[in-house]
């Protein structure tokens, strides 16, 4: 049995794959590096173990954190000692995962847009370049968190109209206080303002957030995507939740800049499952 997982900042995925199908598949949240401790990535991990029993041959975890080596050594000898059985455990970024998975072995610029956002030139074997993925404090743009974050900008910052204003702080229960601890006090502030991103799925239609979301769009491309070699001439793959579910607002600005989209998919699993037959 092989273990795949893809972790991001809010969640990982994790699928018990034999003979190239998926024959169980357990949620945690997500685990990042810079964010959990041993300790606490060893509980989610063992979780995992006792939801998914039987002799595990392989175990590739892809995350977010994950890029530098030091951090992957980190994670792969507690992946070692969790799963001592196994006989290859590979641990690599989040972004090797989505381009494996909507890429497969051909070329393309690929883009993660989730909690976070991130993007990389692939050459069907290796990422070979990368841009963005510098965070929600330095970057971002275009995630769950950066879109959460401009409506709550616009929020405190009284530029929302009363009654849109009124419907944020009825379904989500907001005060200017509660707004702030949970951006500078609490764990996890960007997993707090990606939460707001189907607020504005929700109302998308209106002028306001199409404002909104073609400037984090244009952004994202403008400094993950244009800056990266050959980016006009690239398919560009988008993986995640937000690029889901926007993915006529992002078509809509790729087009202007002239770029060549190529497959939007939410979850990369079933890519990564055909990878790995």
């Amino acid at each position: 049995m092989k273990i795949l997982a893809d972790s991001g900042a809010t969640k990982a995925n994790w699928a018990a794959v034999e003979q190239g199908k998926i024959i169980q598949q357990v949620q945690t949240q997500g685990i990042s590096p810079y964010f959990l401790s041993d300790e606490g990535i060893s509980e989610v991990v063992l979780s995992v173990r006792k939801a998914l029993p039987g002799s595990v041959e392989e175990v590739h975890f892809y995350s977010t954190g994950c890029k530098a080596l030091e951090q992957r050594l980190r994670v792969a000898k507690l992946f070692n000692g969790l799963f001592p059985d196994s006989a290859i455990i590979k641990v690599e970024t989040d972004l090797l995962a989505a381009a494996r998975s909507s890429s497969q072995n051909s070329p393309g610029i690929v883009c993660i847009l989730g909690t976070g956002s991130n993007a990389c030139r692939y050459d069907g074997n290796d990422i070979v370049e990368t841009a963005g993925g510098l965070g929600f404090i330095l970057g971002d743009e275009g995630s769950g968190a950066a879109i959460g974050k401009d409506l709550i900008m616009a929020y405190l910052n009284q530029e929302l109209s009363n009654e849109l204003k009124d419907a944020l702080t009825d379904e989500y229960h907001l005060t200017r206080d509660n707004i702030l601890q949970a951006v500078y006090q609490l764990p996890y502030p960007n997993r707090f303002l990606s939460t707001f991103a189907p607020f504005v799925f929700q109302h998308r239609h209106l002028d306001f957030f199409q404002q909104l979301l073609q400037r984090q769009f244009q952004l994202f491309f403008q400094h993950s995507v244009l800056l990266q070699t050959n980016s006009d001439n690239l398919p560009i793959h988008f993986v995640g939740s937000i690029a889901h579910f926007f993915q006529a607002e992002i078509t809509t600005v790729a087009e202007s800049l002239g770029l060549q989209m190529g497959t939007i998919v939410q979850d990369p699993m079933l890519g990564l499952v055909k990878f790995h037959r």
